[in-house]
């Protein structure tokens, strides 16, 4: 079991990993001491998660929170995922795993100005740079610290659910973790009602296909866009049921924000003609 991962990161990100190291150990001696309700399951088998190389130097942080790692028990999610994402490892094609690829997709469109789907590079070449100081990086972590380690593409929810539980009992593990991120954006993955462990929420509104929140995680205040489906859904189109609604939303929230920073009678006062005769 690895608290972090195993490769290179900038100087100035060291304070944070060691802070995430910190909680990870106290998750996982929770973990031990409270017992697992699981029996393929012990906390050496937790799988921690993180944030990739120059995350910190991003124009926007961006954290995706998905549901569980599959079939890396014990491992680190990080560790595992760098070298698949560099194109180091060939384990599968980043650009058929409907998952990852979306991840990049949509990263890299909001850290560029979200511009048309079409316009938006192959995951692979984004790959290229990825965790670079000339690169997009972003961080992940799983609402569940367990992996799924059956032959089943379904989420294992009996896991999830009792993991989750576990994390929040005493102490809201989950909201730690976002609180030493600190993003700019939080993505979750139709995780539905177990975002209230991220930290406390104040709805700004909501579409047929993705919900925004203010979340507040131990005193930073990030935004929250929680997708009606999951990342892994081969079924649903990448535009009209993720990049447009994550897209339109942000620019409404940004709009939201601009009016609670500077208050609404500047914007109006700004953006209203004068009757000049």
């Amino acid at each position: 079991m690895n608290f972090l991962p195993k490769i290179d990161y900038p100087d100035n990100e060291k304070p944070k990993l060691a802070s995430l190291e910190n909680l990870f150990r106290e998750w996982h001696q929770h973990f031990t001491s409270t017992g697992l309700a699981l029996e393929k399951h012990r906390a050496d088998d937790m799988v921690f998660d993180g944030f990739y190389p120059h995350y910190f130097s991003q124009k926007k942080r961006i954290l995706f929170i998905g549901r569980e790692a599959r079939g890396i028990s014990g491992d680190n999610y990080i560790d595992v995922l760098y070298p698949v994402y560099r194109g180091e490892k060939k384990q599968w094609s980043l650009n058929a795993s409907k998952f990852h690829s979306r991840m990049f997709y949509i990263a890299y469109g909001i850290l560029n100005g979200m511009p048309e789907w079409k316009d938006i590079p192959y995951a692979t070449k984004i790959g290229d740079t990825f965790g670079t100081a000339s690169g997009l990086s972003f961080a992940f972590m799983n609402i569940s610290k367990l992996s799924n380690d059956s032959e089943r593409w379904q989420s294992d929810w009996g896991v999830i659910n009792a993991a989750h539980s576990l994390s929040t009992q005493g102490r809201s593990y989950n909201l730690e973790e976002v609180a030493i991120l600190e993003p700019d954006i939080v993505i979750t993955m139709g995780l539905k009602e177990k975002i209230v462990s991220l930290g406390k929420l104040t709805p700004i509104h909501a579409s047929d296909l993705a919900r925004f929140f203010w979340l507040d995680s131990g005193g930073h205040r990030s935004l929250l866009i929680d997708t009606k489906f999951h990342f892994s859904a081969f079924t649903k189109n990448d535009v009209s049921d993720f990049y447009t609604p994550i897209c339109d939303g942000l620019r409404h929230s940004e709009m939201i924000a601009i009016v609670e920073q500077k208050g609404i009678n500047q914007i109006l006062k700004k953006e209203t003609p004068s009757n000049q005769n």
